[in-house]
Order: structure tokens, then C-alpha cells, then sequence
């Protein structure tokens, strides 16, 4: 019998076990997408670069993340995590701190893939993990509640290291970020339990990366966080347009990430008790919602202000259910261990599509693409969750019918 909804709810399966999941997962493969707008600002006035060159530190880098990731994702069930996990963090942290010295362009955007790439591989055995837990939902849910307290954590820490050191300084503590990463991720399962391989039910077999159901999740995932990057990466600049003040803008993110420590928490309470079918399509529709109303305040304060306050509130919400859905579909962990790749793919093309389409029509024009892109992301996920449900009926159906042909 499942918990009702009480303090009992956000309590973790096993503690050790989360944190090791959220520092690999968010902690070292997430960190750059998180801290992206301090990287390329610092960057910019460090080393006198342009906007396109700046930002293609970045891309560079969630190219490696995409590619790391997706390279180990198939196989993920029989790799050894914690190790490939630790491999990966040491080596990001090597690459972070080379780049916190060096003084050449060149040279960062050489190094950025490298580090992509290892972070790729803590992020897919952070998020592997999830599939092993007794509910994925919850803690999805709790993964998520610990990275806003992250992005909170973060957007003072290297807002202030990139005012006192520039690049030097960015660079620097994302190798000190993930230092502290390393010592959680020590925990973390090196293999899934030996008792998963016999609990896999036959529904399961087959639905793997390149099962259709995967793929539709994953690719509702690529556009899911190709729209939540179009309006994160441009956010500062429409505030602007709003009327804020950059000081005044920064003041209202920092209030919404405490606002959005209310969609994890609430992921958490519900956990698996209404299904996933109803959070993960509602969260889908409100992320939308947001990021439109967002698009579109440029040259209204109010709007701005009353869109910005669900940025944080409706993403985690939705991605607690979406990370919790990909364990649900391959309890092995190898649909959940792409996911990240996927999204920071998606994340990666965003601010490019973005700039694009700010020259080539405005935010009214964005606006009508965000439309197309969540409807994509709605009708991607839906069939996904169709498939799955299929599986789940015919699974036993088809058990009775081996039963009955052997008897």
C-alpha cells in the first residue's frame, strides 16, 4: 500500500543513493546548462569576445555532454556506474581547471568537448539510477527539488566569481562544484540491484533506446528542452525589454527559483498516486503556457513579472514526471541515461534558433514557434504514454496465452 500524501512523501528511499544520483546527474552533467549565462557573460568581458564566439563555448560543450551521455546509454545496465561516474567527474574536473588557467581562446574551445563529454558519463549514470529506485516518480521528484536549492546555490556563487576573477573565475568553481560532487557520488550504485533483472516484467522487454516508445520519449524530451532554452537563454534580455533594470532582472530570477522549490515538492508529495499520464501532460501544457507568456512581455513589466514566477515552478514539475517516466518505460535504466542527452541537445540548438528568429520576426514570432514546439513535445509524449499502456495490457495477456499453449 502506497503513502498518503504526508511529510512520509518527501522523505528519501535512501539518502545516500539520491545524493549520489543528483550529483552525477545534476551536479556535474547539468552544472554547465545551469551556470550557461555566467560562463558566456564572463567570457565576453574577460576575453573580449563576441556573442557567437562565447556562445559557442557553450554548444561545444553540450555537444560533448550529448555524445558522452548517449555513447554509454545502451549499455548502461551493465557498465559499473559509480566508476564510470567518478572517471568522469575527475576528468571534468581536470578540464575545468586547465581551462581556469589558460589564456587563449583556442584552448578552452578545444578542452570544452573533452568535458562535455565526461560529464556526458556522469550524467548518464546519475539519471540510470533513478530506474533502480522502488518509485522512480518520487524520486524524480526529490532529484529535482535538490537541484533548484543547486540553482540557487549557483546563481549567487558564480555571479560572484564571475564580478571578482572573470572566465578564470567561472571555470574555477565549476572545478570546485564538482570536487563537492565527487565526494557524494562515491555512493553510488556501481550496478542496478541483482534482483531487477528478475523483476523487469516481459511488458518491458524491447522498450529500450531505440524502441519506438524510447525514441518518442526522448524526442519529446529534445523539444521539451529546446523551448525551455529559448526563453532561458534570452530571459535576461526580455526583461530588459520590459522595462526592468539587468539588477532589478536578476532580483526576480533569484525569487523564482525559490518559487519553483514548490514544483518538485509537489512532484514529490504525488509521486506515483495519480499515474503519470495526467502530471507529465499537465506539466508539458503549463511549461508551454509560461514560456509563451514569458516570450511575449516584452514591454510589460506585469506580465514579465507574473510569467517569470512559474519559469522554475512549472519546469521542475515536469521534469520530475519526465525523468520518472523514462525509468517506467526501461526499469534497466538506459532510456533514462539518454534522456539528459537528448535535452541538452535540445538546449544546445536553442539559443541559435532563438537569435534567428528575434532577427527574422521578433518575439511575436517566437511566440508562434513556441506553439508549434509544444504541440510537437505534447503529441511526442502522448503517443509514448499510449505505447506504454498498450505494453502494460498486453503483457499479461500474452503470459496467459504462453500459459495456456504449455498446459
Amino acid at each position: 500500500m502506497r503513502d498518503t500524501p504526508s511529510l512520509r512523501s518527501l522523505l528519501p528511499e535512501s539518502p545516500a543513493m539520491l545524493l549520489a544520483a543528483f550529483a552525477a546527474s545534476y551536479g556535474v552533467g547539468f552544472l554547465a546548462m545551469l551556470v550557461l549565462p555566467f560562463l558566456v557573460g564572463a567570457a565576453m568581458d574577460s576575453l573580449g569576445l563576441t556573442a557567437a564566439q562565447a556562445g559557442l563555448l557553450g554548444t561545444a560543450e553540450f555537444i560533448g555532454v550529448m555524445i558522452g551521455a548517449f555513447a554509454v546509454a545502451s549499455s548502461i545496465g551493465k557498465l559499473p556506474r559509480r566508476t564510470l561516474a567518478l572517471a568522469g567527474t575527475v576528468c571534468a574536473i581536470a578540464g575545468n581547471a586547465a581551462c581556469a588557467v589558460a589564456d587563449s581562446y583556442t584552448l578552452i574551445l578545444i578542452v570544452r568537448p573533452f568535458v562535455g563529454v565526461a560529464t556526458g558519463l556522469a550524467l548518464a549514470s546519475g539519471n540510470a539510477t533513478v530506474a533502480n529506485a522502488r518509485d522512480p516518480e518520487r524520486m524524480a521528484g526529490q532529484m529535482a527539488f535538490l537541484f533548484v536549492i543547486l540553482m540557487i546555490i549557483t546563481t549567487y556563487l558564480f555571479s560572484y566569481a564571475a564580478q571578482r576573477w572573470g572566465y578564470n573565475g567561472t571555470y574555477g568553481a565549476m572545478a570546485a562544484t564538482m570536487l563537492v560532487m565527487l565526494i557524494f557520488i562515491t555512493r553510488l550504485p556501481q550496478h542496478p540491484p541483482a534482483a531487477l533483472a528478475q523483476d523487469v516484467a516481459p511488458r518491458r522487454k524491447g522498450q529500450g533506446i531505440f524502441s519506438l516508445t524510447g525514441l518518442l520519449l526522448l524526442v519529446g524530451a529534445f523539444f521539451f528542452a529546446w523551448r525551455d532554452m529559448m526563453q532561458w537563454s534570452f530571459i535576461e534580455r526580455i526583461g530588459m525589454a520590459a522595462g526592468y533594470s539587468i539588477g532589478e532582472v536578476g532580483e526576480l530570477l533569484s525569487l523564482q527559483a525559490f518559487v519553483g522549490l514548490l514544483g518538485p515538492v509537489l512532484a514529490t508529495i504525488l509521486g506515483s498516486k495519480i499515474g503519470l499520464r495526467i502530471p507529465v501532460m499537465s506539466g508539458i501544457l503549463a511549461t508551454g503556457i509560461v514560456t509563451f507568456l514569458v516570450i511575449q512581455s516584452a514591454g510589460d513589466e506585469e506580465l514579465y513579472a507574473f510569467s517569470v514566477m512559474g519559469v522554475a515552478i512549472t519546469y521542475f514539475f515536469a521534469l520530475s514526471y519526465l525523468t520518472a517516466l523514462a525509468a517506467e518505460i526501461d526499469r534497466e535504466g538506459r532510456v533514462v541515461a539518454a534522456l539528459g542527452s537528448f535535452m541538452i541537445g535540445g538546449a544546445a540548438i536553442a539559443p541559435v534558433t532563438t537569435g534567428y528568429l528575434i532577427d527574422l520576426g521578433g518575439y511575436q514570432l517566437i511566440g508562434r514557434f513556441v506553439i508549434l514546439i509544444v504541440a510537437l513535445t505534447a503529441f511526442s509524449i502522448a503517443m509514448a504514454l499510449l505505447r506504454m499502456q498498450s505494453k502494460e495490457m498486453s503483457g499479461p495477456q500474452s503470459a496467459l496465452s504462453e500459459k495456456s499453449r504449455s498446459a
